[in-house]
């Protein structure tokens, strides 16, 4: 397997580092973050929503340079804040930009130097060169010409099979989606100024409507979905795990019987392990950690009329997106 490096040590780019660490250790060949080793040790070993790491965590510096201790294995750590200049080592082939900061494809591509061939980005990318949400589009994705990928949103690794699965059942005319979506480190724990003034406000004391990332990398994913495919986020005070309300308008008529069938063959067929079914009277806490795209929770399901539909599903917006961040470079890592 070809040698991965990380740029980026946020939530998203610690639980990979973990989730590698403890699966492919060595594919992971450097790290580049600005924070304080002490403080990336800390956060790596402890975290207020996923617990404890279960991969021993540790670190040092030798001769001026920093290192990780992920387990057995000594991963060097740099903290340039330019991705052109990271010293990556010679074996590096491909890198995930997890800072957050380089989502535009000519700034995730300051990474391609040396023998450095691809990046994939750690979020929605407007115009990167593959938006990939497998098995949606993940067949469609060619190392020999897409080398600044995509890896979507956690939104939209959650919402894509919820689609996929009704259009294939039934056909999908119109469709919109909510999300009721946990607070994240770009909302204001207190009252300060954002851009989007409704982020502005103190993230813990209200609902907050805003827009989702993920629309458009469904659109770039999934471009046969219904032009109008639109909807909003409601940011609530919660830490972990998000909930899909998906409504649709179908092609052949449905009720909850078949709706829950098909859901119910997917996740013991093809889906088997991105799609799961919840337990009777799940809620959000009883998802936390889990690691598949999406998780239909269909006692809640609806018919509200022959050909009007209503589906939810739930995820762990950290875990389940991490998974699948690393399923994508690994099996990259192999192809390039």
């Amino acid at each position: 397997m070809k040698r991965i490096a990380l740029n980026g040590l946020g939530r998203i780019g610690r639980l990979a580092v973990r989730h590698l660490g403890m699966g492919q250790p060595e594919c992971i060949c450097a790290v580049n973050d600005p924070a304080p080793l002490d403080q990336l040790i800390q956060l790596l070993r402890f975290d207020s929503v996923h617990g404890q790491s279960a991969l021993p965590i540790g670190g040092h510096t030798e001769g001026g340079q920093d290192f990780l201790l992920l387990g057995e294995r000594r991963v060097p750590l740099f903290h340039a804040l330019d991705p052109s200049l990271i010293p990556f080592p010679a074996e590096t082939r491909l890198v995930v930009e997890a800072s957050g900061r380089f989502t535009r494809r000519e700034d995730a591509a300051r990474h391609l130097k040396h023998r450095i061939s691809h990046v994939v980005i750690s979020a929605p990318s407007p115009d990167a060169d593959f938006t990939a949400i497998a098995p949606v589009n993940g067949g469609a994705l060619d190392p020999a010409r897409h080398c600044i990928i995509s890896n979507a949103s956690c939104t939209a690794h959650a919402t894509a099979p919820m689609l996929q699965i009704l259009d294939e059942a039934f056909g999908i005319d119109e469709a919109g989606m909510s999300t009721v979506h946990v607070v994240t480190n770009d909302q204001r724990l207190l009252d300060l100024p954002h851009k989007d003034r409704r982020r502005g406000r103190s993230a813990f004391q209200s609902i907050i409507p805003t827009t989702s990332s993920a629309f458009g990398a469904l659109h770039r994913a999934m471009p046969t979905l219904p032009p109008g495919f639109n909807g909003v986020a409601l940011r609530v005070p919660t830490l972990s795990v998000n909930l899909v309300d998906l409504v649709a308008t179908l092609r052949r008529d449905a009720d909850v019987a078949g709706l829950r069938a098909a859901y119910e063959q997917a996740a013991r067929g093809r889906w088997q392990g991105l799609v799961a079914l919840a337990d009777p009277h799940t809620v959000s806490h009883d998802i936390t950690g889990r690691r598949e795209s999406v998780i239909m929770d269909l006692d809640l399901t609806m018919a509200l009329g022959p050909r009007f539909v209503k589906v939810f599903g739930w995820h762990d917006n950290e875990t389940g997106y991490a998974a699948r961040l690393c399923d994508l470079v690994v099996d990259l890592a192999r192809r390039i």
